[in-house]
């Protein structure tokens, strides 16, 4: 295998993660019978997958649902904030805690 041809496939999918899971849907869909859209022979169908999204084999339809179309500028969580809490009502001697910031899972 090329090992090149994973930096084609990226300026057609340039999340990793996205070109992961469609290649791997494409290569079960090939791996089942599929119809390739290349002409190679002695490639196996995980090869055949990249070498399909790197030569544009697939309109952008197709790869659609891999791609996370977000608004500019908008961020994926919100930012924790930066000024500190403190426990306590401040005249006691003993050192403050900070309050911890509730963190949000992402599953």
């Amino acid at each position: 295998m090329d090992p090149h041809v994973v930096f084609d496939c990226q300026k057609i999918l340039p999340n990793r993660f996205a070109l992961a899971l469609a290649a791997a849907a494409r290569s079960r869909a090939l791996y089942r019978g599929a119809e390739p859209r290349l002409d190679r022979q002695g490639v196996n169908a995980s090869e055949l997958a990249l070498l399909e999204i790197a030569n544009g084999a697939f309109v952008e339809d197709e790869l659609a649902p891999y791609l996370f179309p977000s608004p500019a500028g908008a961020p994926l969580l919100a930012a924790p904030s930066t000024t500190p809490e403190f426990r306590g009502d401040g005249r006691s001697s003993a050192a403050a805690a900070p309050v911890s910031c509730p963190q949000e899972a992402v599953h």
